[in-house]
């Protein structure tokens, strides 16, 4: 008996991941940029910020969020981000901002999505309501915007595969 219940219970679970993995659904960020996450996502109501919020939550709890933040809100032009970009200060003003709710950076790199668009990739440990989870994300740089992918695990924990299939869905068509 037990191994029955223990068949339809990895039955259960695989055919879950399998549609994680498999039906994906491509999510317009903006003109020229999609990235493909495993469910519809919501529109966050960001009450009024600069950012455009898209998010969607699996079977385990696991979120998908992607964020889209125009600088030239700021008053910044293309121009300028070009130029500071890749700097120290400019990425140490990146994490102060990504961690002022109390979080912690675990981990850091920086590369080029696709060999072109240049990003940071921060891992970050917040505390919320007496317990703690860590999320990654990636910050791509792509004219004035900024592309935020965020992926935080859930119930399950970290699945590699799935944060590395949703960053790299990400496609720029210029």
């Amino acid at each position: 008996m037990k191994k029955i219940v223990l068949i339809a219970l990895i039955a259960v679970t695989s055919s879950a991941f399998t549609i994680i993995m498999e039906d994906w659904k491509k999510v317009n960020v903006m003109d020229k940029v999609t990235v493909e996450m495993p469910l519809e996502p919501e529109e966050v109501n960001t009450n009024g910020g600069p950012q455009k919020v898209k998010r969607c939550f699996a079977s385990d709890s696991t979120e998908i969020t992607s964020v889209l933040l125009d600088f030239t809100t700021f008053g910044m032009t293309e121009e300028a981000i070009e130029g500071m970009k890749d700097t120290e200060e400019f990425k140490e003003q990146l994490k102060m901002g990504m961690t002022q709710g109390g979080g912690e950076i675990l981990g850091e790199s920086e590369g080029k999505h696709k060999d072109k668009y240049f990003y940071y990739q921060f891992d970050i440990k917040a505390e919320k309501d007496g317990s703690s989870s860590v999320s990654t994300n990636r910050l791509v740089f792509y004219k004035s915007y900024l592309i935020t992918l965020r992926y935080k695990a859930g119930k399950n924990g970290e699945n590699k595969e799935l944060r590395d299939k949703y960053f790299n869905s990400l496609t720029i068509a210029e």
